[in-house]
């Protein structure tokens, strides 16, 4: 069973917050980051979840290393408004609590590396790209371009420029679900980095045009059946050069054909379901390439996307939905051995991090298998 990314104690507990602006922890790498909100119409492949025909419409955000002299810094909103009132709603809280939340990443400021390697981001069912953001941002400024893409009927909800919102409307249970939507996540992954070749949508990356963005190797990345997104696409694409799962099961005929792409997996310690870890360690013979297996001490499967964070700016205990290591922590480590995957297979730089070195300053993690 596909996991629910939202918890409603989660939810429960923003009704405490004060109506003031609340800030994401600074990023910690070399680079400053900046976003943009890109919208990619795929006019070649219509959506099958609409009830009336239309495109397959994404809506992604771009998180990218900015000039360290950008002297100007636009801070806006992290949830857009029906998320927002979605979250509101389910928390009995007053209305516009969740609409405070900010980055402190730079809205537009221009894109300063275009020759920094390119990253894109599954999220998890019943997720949302925005619920991700603060790790991110995080990964983005140790020096990569991050594209986060929401997978629209599949998600929670994802809201255009002009005003419509998609909510969830698939049901798991239907046979041939899963695999069908695995498909399309999957083709969804294949053309949001299609559309970073296309002046049209390039043009509207600030500081990007006339450069472009480093397409024909890039990573993928995801969590839970984000994660099974990211192991089925490099077996689809072999653009797709290397990817990291967090607490992802190995789904769709990948685990059948594996992959030469490198895997890393970042797993719960106690995964949401032990098929998972019978689904790991049966596909782990076939992948042919670098791989490494580790878990995370303490965590449970949503400790990977930003509640955790969320609940330590709230100040509240969900210690039994999200585990005991902090959302800063888990950004840290998240951050960490992502950066140190991605740059060795995207920048040819090894730090050691992936074969023990410095394992001290990471005791909440443990090597499986590689």
């Amino acid at each position: 069973m596909r996991q629910n990314t939202i918890t409603l104690s989660l939810l429960c507990a923003a009704a405490a917050v004060a109506a003031d602006q609340i800030l994401f922890p600074n990023t910690t790498g070399p680079y400053r980051v900046g976003s943009k909100i890109l919208e990619l119409v795929d006019y070649s492949r219509d959506d099958i979840y609409s009830l009336f025909p239309q495109p397959r419409d994404l809506m992604t955000t771009l998180y990218y290393p900015i000039d360290d002299n950008q002297t100007t810094c636009d801070i806006d909103t992290l949830y857009t408004p029906q998320l927002g009132i979605y979250l509101d709603l389910l928390a009995s809280a007053p209305l516009g609590t969740f609409r405070e939340f900010a980055l402190p990443s730079c809205v537009n400021a221009p894109l300063a590396h275009p020759d920094l390697p390119l990253v894109l981001f599954s999220h998890g069912y019943k997720g949302s790209r925005l619920l991700y953001a603060g790790f991110l941002q995080e990964f983005a400024s140790h020096g990569f371009n991050v594209l986060a893409v929401d997978h629209p009927h599949d998600a929670l909800v994802v809201e255009y420029p002009d005003g419509r919102a998609v909510y969830n409307t698939l049901d798991e249970n239907v046979v041939g679900a899963v695999e069908q939507d695995l498909d399309v996540r999957t083709q969804d992954m294949i053309f949001a980095l299609n559309s970073m070749n296309n002046s049209t949508i390039t043009s509207q990356i600030p500081g990007l045009s006339p450069r472009k963005l480093q397409t024909s190797r890039v990573g993928i990345l995801g969590h839970s059946f984000g994660g099974s997104t990211t192991f089925q696409a490099t077996v689809n694409d072999t653009r797709f050069v290397a990817g990291t799962l967090f607490d992802g099961p190995f789904w769709g005929f990948a685990n059948q054909t594996g992959t030469d792409a490198p895997i890393m997996l970042l797993a719960a310690l106690q995964p949401s379901s032990e098929d998972w870890v019978m689904e790991w360690t049966t596909t782990w013979p076939r992948l042919r390439g670098f791989k490494r297996w580790f878990d995370v001490a303490e965590t449970l499967h949503l400790s990977f996307d930003d509640i955790p964070l969320l609940a330590e700016i709230l100040g509240a205990d969900l210690s039994e939905t999200v585990g005991n290591v902090t959302g800063t922590r888990m950004i840290e480590i998240e951050s960490a051995f992502a950066t140190s995957f991605f740059n060795q297979f995207l920048k040819n730089v090894t730090d050691g991090l992936l074969d023990g070195k410095q394992a001290e300053k990471w005791p909440e993690v443990s090597f499986v298998m590689n």
